[in-house]
């Protein structure tokens, strides 16, 4: 053999042998953090729609919040209401299985604000990561007609749901005088 042959022949047995050289796997739980990913997520998502919330970045958003708000409020004032003016009177939605069958207004407070963070933080998710295009052409649904108005979903069926439970305790008959004072 000549000297040519024996030198392809040693590079070719080091390329080789350095092809197969073996990394041993990383466990998944040796990570520091990955326990916590997860909530570490969900944390970094309420600051953000806390910040978006505060300085209006998002209108459309933002309407869809303050609606929720205001529709869930209308609720809450109506169903107080009836409970103060009618002792028969009791909490009939699905509410009735976190907040009783009778509550106080701090717990119709409480149970708001823990519905509206949650379908808010939902829509401001799902706007932000699927339904804006973020320079990413072709990368999962955003390119789909309906995950343009996906994002609404969450709050904008809250909404509805308390609209229709705020109609139900407006025509609720009380039976009241004429001032809505005397009720029986």
């Amino acid at each position: 053999m000549n000297c040519a042959s024996v030198l392809v022949l040693m590079f070719l047995a080091v390329s080789s042998a350095k092809a197969q050289h073996f990394e041993a796997a990383r466990w998944a739980g040796k990570k520091h953090g990955a326990i916590l990913a997860i909530p570490r997520g969900v944390g970094a998502e309420l600051a953000a729609t806390a910040r978006d919330f505060a300085t209006f970045r998002d209108a459309q958003w933002e309407i869809l919040t303050i609606a929720q708000i205001g529709a869930a409020t209308a609720d809450a004032e109506t169903s107080l209401y009836n409970l103060r003016h009618s002792p028969s009177m009791r909490e009939i939605g699905i509410s009735r299985y976190v907040i009783g069958t009778r509550p106080d207004a701090h717990k119709y407070i409480i149970a708001g604000i823990i519905e509206i963070t949650v379908e808010a933080v939902a829509g401001h998710y799902l706007r932000n990561h699927y339904s804006r295009d973020n320079g990413l052409r072709n990368y999962g649904p955003r390119r789909k007609w309906y995950w343009r108005a996906v994002w609404t979903l969450p709050q904008s069926l809250s909404i509805y749901e308390h609209a229709q439970a705020t109609m139900h305790n407006t025509r609720v008959n009380l039976g009241c005088d004429s001032a809505g004072l005397h009720c029986y």
